[in-house]
């Protein structure tokens, strides 16, 4: 009975994933290992190319486009659409930047790694989670690495899709032959933290799955 009662169990657990699978929730290629595959570019944004900023990792690069304020550039990947996220599950996110020495950032510009939270058809624009943003005041020549978990609230499930971004915002222009400035970007990644339960169950699989093949 016990083995019954397992099984079903995970029969369900299977049945949920496969159903979330529908609409996958991850991040792919978040080192750029494939090229831009997976990826979309917006704005003032290049790559990837090969560098060594990042112990072999290719990345982009996101900078200032002197059209107007506030402007944006970046790369942007759907990590999931409704149905395979939920109220009560943890997404653990983040990345990589670095600023070349010459290539500061000017004034507020900032370089993110972070969600955006979008509605209606799933282009309306909600909110932004940031796990990490490098500005003026951030070295040149330094890694940093970024790593969050955002917990989902009502609000944020109720979403239409999840995005992850790495995302220049330019909020100054400097004057005439001035350097606005640019971020390198790679080592993203983005995925739902099995809940606690779940890892519990699948544990339990493993289990079960030893002891037959003994």
């Amino acid at each position: 009975m016990k083995n019954v009662i397992l099984a079903t169990a995970i029969a369900a657990l299977a049945t949920s994933a496969a159903n979330a699978g529908i609409e996958p929730f991850g991040l792919e290629n978040g080192d750029f290992s494939n090229g831009s595959a997976g990826w979309d570019q917006f704005g003032g944004a290049e790559g990837p190319y090969n560098v060594g900023f990042f112990g072999g990792s290719s990345a982009v690069v996101a900078y200032g486009t002197f059209g107007g304020v506030p402007n944006y550039s970046g790369y942007t990947q759907t990590l999931g659409w409704a149905g395979s996220f939920f109220e009560g599950e943890t997404i653990s996110f983040g990345g990589e930047m670095f600023i070349e020495d010459g290539k500061d950032l000017y004034g507020g510009n900032t370089g993110n790694v972070q969600l955006n939270f979008w509605y209606g058809e799933g282009y309306d624009y909600g909110f932004s989670i940031v796990a990490g943003t490098v500005s003026s005041d951030s070295s040149t020549g330094v890694v940093y690495s970024f790593d969050m978990d955002y917990l989902l609230d009502a609000g944020a499930a109720s979403a239409t899709r999840i995005s992850l971004d790495f995302t220049y915002v330019q909020a100054d222009i400097p004057e005439p032959g001035g350097e606005s400035g640019a971020a390198w970007g790679t080592n993203f990644y983005g995925g739902i933290v099995p809940a606690p339960g779940a890892l519990a169950l699948l544990g339990l699989a493993g289990l079960a799955g030893r002891r037959r093949r003994g």
